[in-house]
């Protein structure tokens, strides 16, 4: 055997090992998630729970002490009503943007199953006032 054969083999081996642990470890923690507009304009073609994007307007509507809540989700260009039943995260608020997980419904609703609130920025240009 030569010494390219020798040492080729077990080079090759060690990368793919390395390779896969690298796609499996990524693959999990992957988020992918639609706008609005997205979800608008491919919503015939969606089959299954989605998830979508957009900043909480000031239209909150909380039912059933607090666990039902009903608001628009907008992405700047689109916007739609959300509906979600559960307990809603510490910062949810208008003006937080939160990633809704569910399905569009025929009747333009959209019912959420998840609804994750994405933290604001830690550095802002705007003062700090208490």
């Amino acid at each position: 055997m030569t010494l390219a054969v020798k040492w080729g083999i077990p080079v090759a081996l060690v990368a793919a090992c390395v390779g896969y642990l690298i796609y499996t470890t990524s693959g999990g923690t992957s988020e992918y998630y639609l706008t609005v507009a997205e979800l608008q304009s491919h919503a015939q073609a969606q089959s299954g729970d989605v998830r979508v994007a957009g900043v909480v307007q000031d239209d909150v509507v909380k039912s059933d002490g607090g666990l039902t809540v009903r608001f628009t989700e907008e992405d700047g260009t689109a916007a739609m009503p959300v509906e979600y039943s559960g307990t809603l995260p510490d910062i949810f608020k208008p003006g937080i943007t939160v990633v809704a997980e569910g399905r569009l419904g025929s009747d333009g609703v959209f019912h959420a199953k998840t609804l994750l609130a994405k933290c604001p920025s830690r550095f802002s240009t705007q003062p700090y006032t208490s």
